[in-house]
């Protein structure tokens, strides 16, 4: 088998004099596993593999070397394919949404599931495997892009709905290599228009990126004379696709540039962690307050964890009295507000007898218990020892 020299920064390879009898399914499993991105066979002789990066490509080649041939390949050729960079529609697929070559589609309503469904799937893309019993089906498509138009369709579809639609594990694809602890998560936009406010910048942001959850934005600190905005987020997949997402102006840019911030990546403590996993948003929650005056002290109070960007009051609810939401521009801000309004009592006294809480988010599966009860007792030094450790510069306070 030959392997033709490789073309810089291609991340297509092609297999070509493949036996015309050989099917799809049957030359991927006689090749290693990769970080695939496509799998396109062109006519009767010959597989193209698109992987999800130029670096993914040298690697399976480099396994494909030290493994024994196949007898179903032992006359086949491999040539580098040039291919631009992976789109960011589909880069951001894949780290904001998990997304794979695989949808699984399972029935919550005790029904089987629609003898349409291998019909509905081709549509979207060609399928290399399908399997389907009554109340559960996975469909394996050939590339991510079906993958992702067949999930969208199949989601708005009535025909569907009740039914749980979701990327599922590609056995063929490895696992994508973790970030190291040196991987960058800060971004610095310059060249901002004058008076810019959070608001529109996440606006900005969301505008390429409509799978942007702003629970990933760890910080945002605005340098108003400098014209920047340093955005830390919480993962450096994260960082990354938004910093592809400027660089493709796939983002309404409008002349704001980007670039990666030169300070060391900020540590994430466990408890932020664990937050947002278990469902934390940018929404802090206060009950049972008092009055009005006690609102507007807590809405005071908020205002110096981070910038406020809206803040609700409902003076009449039957469980929880009166309640004030406060939504902040980023997680961490709201992390920082309940931890030290939620345990040091001993700085806000007049807010000892109320309930704080995340307030549920909307992209995350289960809410947040409150963090401390009428009962507490003051933790000023357990606060501030638990407090999220940070050199980035929206932390200093």
């Amino acid at each position: 088998m030959s392997i033709q020299q490789k073309h810089v920064l291609a991340r297509s390879l092609v297999f070509k004099q493949l036996p015309p009898s050989l099917e799809v399914k049957q030359a991927l499993s006689c090749l290693p596993h990769g970080r695939f991105h496509g799998i396109v066979p062109r006519g009767k002789d010959s597989l193209a593999i698109k992987f999800l990066d130029f670096r993914s490509a040298t690697r399976f080649t480099q396994k494909f070397r030290l493994l024994p041939r196949a007898p179903l390949l032992k006359d086949a050729t491999i040539e580098y394919e040039a291919s631009g960079p992976l789109p960011i529609e589909i880069l951001t697929a894949i780290g904001l949404r998990n997304a794979s070559r695989v949808i699984r589609v399972s029935s919550a309503i005790a029904k089987d599931i629609p003898e349409s469904l291998i019909d509905d799937s081709k549509k979207c893309g060609p399928i290399e495997s399908f399997e389907s019993d009554k109340r559960k089906a996975v469909i394996n498509f050939l590339s991510i892009d079906a993958a992702i138009k067949a999930l969208d369709i199949l989601r708005t579809s009535e025909t569907y709905a009740g039914y749980h639609v979701y990327f599922g594990y590609d056995k063929k694809c490895d696992i994508p290599i973790p970030y190291p602890a040196d991987s960058k998560t800060d971004l610095v936009l310059t060249d901002l228009p004058k008076g810019a406010t959070t608001n529109e910048l996440l606006r900005r942001l969301q505008s390429g990126l409509p799978d942007l959850k702003r629970e990933t934005i760890r910080s945002i600190v605005f340098d108003e004379p400098g014209a920047k905005a340093f955005i830390n987020f919480l993962e450096p997949v994260v960082a990354k696709i938004v910093y592809e997402s400027f660089k493709h102006a796939k983002t309404s840019t409008g002349g704001v540039s980007v670039s990666w911030s030169w300070t060391a990546p900020s540590p994430i403590s466990a408890s932020l962690r664990m937050a947002v996993n278990v469902g934390a948003s940018r929404t802090m929650t206060i009950s049972h307050l008092e009055n009005v005056e006690q609102m507007r002290r807590v809405l005071k109070v908020a205002k110096t964890f981070g910038t406020v960007v809206s803040h609700s009051y409902n003076p009449s609810n039957e469980k929880t009295g009166k309640t004030v939401s406060i939504e902040f521009s980023d997680i961490f801000s709201t992390f920082r507000a309940i931890e030290r309004i939620g345990k040091d009592m001993a700085s806000y006294p007049d807010l000892a007898n109320t309930f704080v809480s995340f307030a549920t988010s909307t992209n995350q599966v289960k809410p947040m218990k409150v963090l401390r009860s009428k009962t507490t007792k003051p933790e000023t030094s357990q606060a501030q020892a638990t407090s999220e450790p940070s050199s980035h510069p929206s932390e200093a306070s």
